[in-house]
């Protein structure tokens, strides 16, 4: 998976599968925070906050864009009790 953000737009490209994804400010956003040290609770709370919206609502929809990117194979899943080397 490789990933550009150029002029305020970020893209996700799947490299085996050729597949282009463009992310709206939400989805990049998520992206972004995909980055091994927020857990996917946080991830959803920061989301809630920064774009006021209902938290039970933005638990669905971060669930459903992450299960999106982990079937593109774009995450690597660890479990949170487990340190980082």
């Amino acid at each position: 998976m490789a990933w550009q953000t150029v002029d305020g737009e970020t893209v996700l490209l799947h490299i085996d599968g050729k597949e282009l994804l463009g992310l709206n400010a939400v989805g990049a956003r998520v992206w972004a925070l995909c980055d091994g040290a927020h857990a996917t609770q946080a991830i959803i709370d920061v989301i809630a906050a920064e774009f006021a919206a209902d938290r039970s609502e933005v638990a669905v929809d971060v669930q459903r864009f992450l299960d999106e990117l982990d079937g593109l194979g774009a995450l690597t899943w660890r479990r949170a009790d487990v340190p980082t080397p």
